[in-house]
Order: C-alpha cells, then structure tokens, then sequence
C-alpha cells in the first residue's frame, strides 16, 4: 500500500545532487505533520518525506486486499512508498510504534535503508511496551471527538502515560466550531497493538546490523512505555555488535522526540554525519 506523505525540501534537483534522505515514522495514533517542527531544523540540510501509516491520517483507508496491521505489512508499506517515490536508500526514523514499522522495512528490504534511528519502544513483549493492556484499555473507551480541546484535555488525564495523552491532542483535528476529532481508525489502533503481541524486534535489527548498518536506539529516561532495566538489557545484548548504539536522553519520556526536540536533532544529526 502506497501511503500519503508530507516532505519538505523533495525536489528533483536535491536527488540528482544525492542529498541525504531521512523517512520519519510515527508513532500509534498519530500523522506525519506531527514532525513538522522537527523537519524544520533539518530541512536544509536533508530531504525528508513524513508518512501517514496505514489506518492513520491520509492513509486511513485501507485497500480491501490488504487489510492487516502487522508490523510486516507496516513494513512494506513503507518500502513501497520509498520505491515509489525514489526516496532510498533512506534513513528511517521510527518513534513508539514506527520503530516496528522501522524495523520491519529493514528486515523485508534493507537496500533501501541507510540506518536505522529507533525511538522509545521495548524490541519484545506484548506491543513492544510497558503500557500493554493499559493502553488498549484506554483507546477502546476514547471518544470519536470532543465538543472542546477543553474537555479532551479532561479525558486525556486519564491516559497510562501523559506523553500519550499529549501525543493524541497534538494529533486531534479541530473543526471551525470547536469540535476535537482524531485522524485515525480505532478499531485499526486496537488491531495495530493485538498484532504486535509476541512480535520480537531483536532478530531484525540483528540481521540489518550483522551487515554493518547503522543502528541508533533511543530511550527517555523517564520513560513508562520502555523500562531502564529492559533497556540496559538489551544495549548488554547488542553490545558486541559495534554498528548498534544505545543512548538514553536525561529528562524526557516518550515523547522524547519533542519533548526534547534541540536534543534529538543533535543527536540525529551527530549519527548521520551532518
């Protein structure tokens, strides 16, 4: 499935000249425009293309033949989009649930993938987090909109972790009289997180990084979707191959990419070279 994006800094000229490609991934409930902010500081120095991932924003609609939410299907997408669009090989930044989608394209198709930045997100156990069922919980009882950002901001306390509950509202829609709606499929949401159950990131990111590749994995300190002790774990586990980095960002959650935006950009610019 070929999926809407938004790009800055595409163009032709930019191709023939071989400038840098970065692909940005987000995470469950959100859109590509959410890395607007981020796109910005980069956007000079690199092309960049943000998805829609299927069941999300413009990609919401999803073909009658291609109905799944593994992080396979994830996957292709995203390597169909890159083929289609003549955006590889590209670095691809996946955050929260991106990073399966993340992942996966490197595992299905890694000659279109330059390196791997993979963000806040364990790489095993049920959906990948430490939310688990919380999280389904709280989706399978969030309303299709809100009569005000006032009384979403209520419902959103409730959220397992207050990073979600920010991510959806800077996600949501508003309409010209107020009404808060969100871009995506709940019913896909739910599906995306039943799907990721079991599902082991590790021999991914082994086989892509056996060859060289460059892997970056990122956590925020105060993160609950992804523990500390898990993620030491796994840096003590990937530590003999020397293409894979762990690095954890002091003071910030899940949110890391925006909560911390000066220094994600740093750091992501430090790993690509630029």
């Amino acid at each position: 499935m070929k999926l809407h994006f938004v790009s800055w800094n595409f163009t032709e000229k930019n191709h023939q000249q071989g400038i840098e490609r970065i692909t940005f991934l987000h995470g469950l409930a959100g859109t590509g425009k959410l890395w607007r902010p981020i796109a910005a500081s980069l956007e000079k120095d690199f092309a960049i293309m943000a998805l829609d991932q299927r069941g999300h924003g413009e990609s919401r609609t999803i073909p009658n033949d291609e109905p799944g939410y593994s992080p396979l299907e994830f996957g292709r997408d995203v390597i169909e989009t890159l083929q289609a669009e003549d955006f590889s090989p590209s670095w691809i930044v996946g955050h929260s649930m991106g990073v399966r989608s993340a992942c996966a394209a490197a595992h299905l198709n890694p000659q279109v993938v330059k390196g791997l930045i993979l963000i806040d997100l364990g790489l095993s156990g049920p959906a990948g987090g430490g939310l688990n069922q919380n999280l389904s919980s709280f989706l399978s009882i969030l309303p299709s909109s809100f009569t005000s950002r006032e009384d979403a901001r209520v419902f959103m306390a409730n959220s397992p972790d207050p990073a979600i509950g920010q991510y959806l509202l800077a996600a949501s829609d508003m309409s010209p009289n107020g009404e808060i709606t969100f871009p995506f499929d709940r019913k896909g949401l739910l599906e995306v997180l039943k799907n990721a159950h079991g599902v082991d990131l590790r021999p991914w990111i082994r086989e892509y990084a056996e060859k060289g590749n460059p892997v970056l994995i990122l956590r925020g300190e105060k993160s609950k979707v992804w523990t500390h002790d898990e993620f030491i774990t796994e840096k003590n586990r990937f530590d003999p191959l020397k293409s894979v980095q762990f690095m954890e960002i002091p003071a910030t959650g899940h949110g890391l990419p925006y909560e911390k935006r000066a220094e994600f950009i740093e750091v992501l610019r430090l790993f690509i070279g630029k």
